[in-house]
C-alpha cells in the first residue's frame, strides 16, 4: 500500500509539471495558433518537427501521399514557423504559417501565404494580455520563393477592434468593432467557481445568428468534452471527446456529428522519450486511415527518427 501511494504521488507531480505533454491541454490542437506546450519544446531543445503524411484503405498498403507537415521553433520553445502541404486539383500546394512574438510571449504578427503571396494579422494587447486590436495586411515578399520571407512593402487593409467587460469572476463579455467603429458581434465567457471556462456564447448584432461552445472537465482539469454549436436556433452539434494516458498526454478525440461518431483521432507517444511518434485519423463509415508521422530534430543537431512500420495500427 505505501509502495502504491508513492506510485500515485509520483505520477502527479509529472502530471502537475508543466513540461510533462508536448501537447497543450485545453486549447485547439493543430491550428493555425501555436499549440504546442512551449515549455516542453525548450527543456528538450527541440529544434523542429516533421510529420510526413500517409494514408490506408481496408485491405491496402499504407500509401505515402507525398505531403508534410512542419513546425520550427525557437530556442525558448515558441513556434517560429508552421508548414503545411495539401493536393490542390491533383497538385501539391504548400501553405506557411510564420510568427512574431512581443517581449511577454504573445503574438504580435502572424503571417501567411495564400494563391496570391502573403497576408498577415498584427496584435495589440491591453495590460490584461487581451487583444484590443487586429489590423489585417498584405505583405509582399522581397523573394520568390515563399519558404523564405522578407518584408519588401506592407498594405494596410484595415483593424477591428475589441473592448472586454467582466462581470465578477464568473463572466466576461468581448466586443467586437469592424473597422468602421460598429459594435458587430458580441462574444460571452461563463466560467465556474475554479475559473474553468464553461461556455462561450457569441451573439451577431445583426441578422442574430447565435452560436455556443461549451465545455467540461475531468477531476484533474482536462478538458475531455466539448460541444459546439454552430447556429443554435438549427439546433446542430458538433462533439469533440477527448481522453487521457495517466501522464496527462491527449491520447485519443472521439468526434461526433449530431450524435453520430464520424472520425476517431488516435495520438502514439514513443514510451522512452514520451514524444509524439504519429496521429492516426479514422474515418469511422469508411475505416479510411489517415496516418501522420512524427520526425524530430533538437538544437544540439541529434534526431528522432520513428519507423513507419513500428507504428501500431488498430484496424477493424
Amino acid at each position: 500500500m505505501k509502495h502504491l501511494l508513492i506510485l500515485l504521488l509520483l505520477i502527479s507531480c509529472l502530471f502537475n509539471r508543466s513540461d510533462a505533454q508536448i501537447l497543450g491541454v485545453n486549447q485547439p490542437l493543430f491550428s493555425d495558433l501555436p499549440f504546442f506546450n512551449t515549455e516542453f519544446i525548450k527543456v528538450n531543445r527541440i529544434q523542429s518537427i516533421i510529420g510526413s503524411i500517409s494514408s490506408k484503405k481496408v485491405q491496402d498498403i499504407i500509401r505515402s501521399k507525398g505531403l508534410q507537415s512542419e513546425y520550427t521553433f525557437n530556442e525558448d520553445g515558441t513556434l517560429n514557423r508552421q508548414l503545411s502541404s495539401i493536393l490542390s486539383q491533383q497538385k501539391k500546394d504548400t501553405t506557411i504559417t510564420y510568427y512574431e512574438y512581443n517581449k511577454l510571449g504573445n503574438i504580435e504578427l502572424q503571417r501567411k501565404s495564400d494563391g496570391e503571396g502573403f497576408f498577415s494579422y498584427h496584435y495589440q494587447y491591453n495590460s490584461k494580455q487581451q487583444i484590443v486590436a487586429q489590423t489585417y495586411c498584405r505583405d509582399e515578399n522581397l523573394h520568390q520563393a515563399k519558404n523564405r520571407f522578407e518584408l519588401k512593402k506592407k498594405y494596410t487593409i484595415k483593424t477591428e477592434r475589441f473592448s472586454y467587460e467582466n462581470y465578477g469572476d464568473e463572466q466576461t463579455k468581448k466586443i467586437f468593432y469592424n473597422s468602421y467603429g460598429i459594435k458587430f458581434k458580441e462574444q460571452t465567457n461563463s466560467f465556474d467557481k475554479l475559473g474553468y471556462l464553461k461556455e462561450e456564447y457569441t451573439k451577431f448584432i445583426i441578422g442574430n445568428n447565435k452560436q455556443k461552445v461549451n465545455y467540461e472537465y475531468d477531476e484533474y482539469g482536462r478538458r475531455f468534452k466539448k460541444d459546439i454549436f454552430t447556429n443554435i436556433s438549427l439546433n446542430q452539434k458538433n462533439t469533440e471527446i477527448y481522453s487521457y494516458d495517466e501522464i496527462g498526454n491527449v491520447i485519443g478525440i472521439n468526434y461526433y456529428k449530431n450524435e453520430k461518431h464520424t472520425t476517431t483521432k488516435q495520438f502514439l507517444y514513443d514510451t522512452k522519450t514520451m514524444l509524439l511518434s504519429a496521429i492516426i485519423v479514422q474515418e469511422i463509415d469508411t475505416h479510411f486511415l489517415t496516418i501522420i508521422k512524427y520526425d524530430y530534430t533538437f538544437f544540439d543537431g541529434s534526431t528522432n527518427i520513428t519507423p513507419l512500420n513500428k507504428l501500431s495500427l488498430n484496424e477493424p
